[in-house]
Parts: C-alpha cells; sequence; structure tokens
C-alpha cells in the first residue's frame, strides 16, 4: 500500500478521491476522510465499515496500478500493457498524469525521437 501515492492525491488531486468514492456509490466526503486517517492512523485501525469503504474505493488507486500502455503517436495501437506500475514510480505518475510502465515509456520516447527526426528531413 502506497501511502506516499495517497498523501500525493490527498494533497493534490482529491478530485480522483471523490470520482472513485462516485464511481463506486460511495459518499466522497466518507472516502476523503477515510484516506487522511488511513495516512494518519494506518489501515488496520479502520473499523470493518471504514476498510469496506477503503478497499473499494482507495486501494485501486495506490496498490497494483496497471500501467495505461502506450497507444502510438496517432492513438493506433491497441497497446493494453498488463505491467504493474512500481511502487517508488507511482507519486511521480500522479504528479505527471502519466501511468506508463518504463516500456511504454521508452515506445513513447523512441516514436517522439522518430518523429522530430522526420520533421527535421
Amino acid at each position: 500500500m502506497n501511502l506516499d501515492a495517497l498523501k500525493e492525491i490527498l494533497t493534490n488531486q482529491v478530485e480522483i478521491l471523490e470520482e472513485s468514492a462516485k464511481n463506486n456509490a460511495s459518499d466522497s466526503s466518507t472516502v476523503i476522510g477515510i484516506a487522511k486517517y488511513v495516512v494518519g492512523n494506518g489501515y488496520d485501525k479502520l473499523s470493518e465499515n471504514q476498510k469496506y469503504h477503503f478497499d473499494k474505493s482507495i486501494r485501486h488507486l495506490i496498490e497494483n496500478v496497471r500501467c495505461e500502455g502506450y497507444q502510438g503517436p496517432f492513438g493506433e495501437d491497441d497497446n493494453e500493457c498488463q505491467a504493474i506500475l512500481d511502487d517508488n514510480d507511482l507519486v511521480d505518475c500522479y504528479r505527471d498524469d502519466n501511468f506508463m510502465c518504463e516500456n511504454c515509456k521508452g515506445d513513447a520516447a523512441s516514436d517522439a525521437h522518430s518523429r522530430d527526426r522526420f520533421m527535421e528531413d
């Protein structure tokens, strides 16, 4: 469980928690309150009801987050990457709004480089 990523979401992108709460038919203020409580006190101190809301609306945002894949320079590729993002990179993923693994980032950088070289010619 990546509490640093949860802190980042709470500090700079609380709308992600609000959207997740909405998608899971939970009250956003409840989900945000639970997230704040976990950051300060840990998951184990939650009640069973709070754990239910955490597991339903928060856990997937900070644990085993999948790469969104690279779709090619024109969105033409159907790349459903199966990689799980490294926990050490997850805070940066939220900061940069870029949820690609190193392989997909490499593909994107290679395509950008090729495109730039083509434009120079």
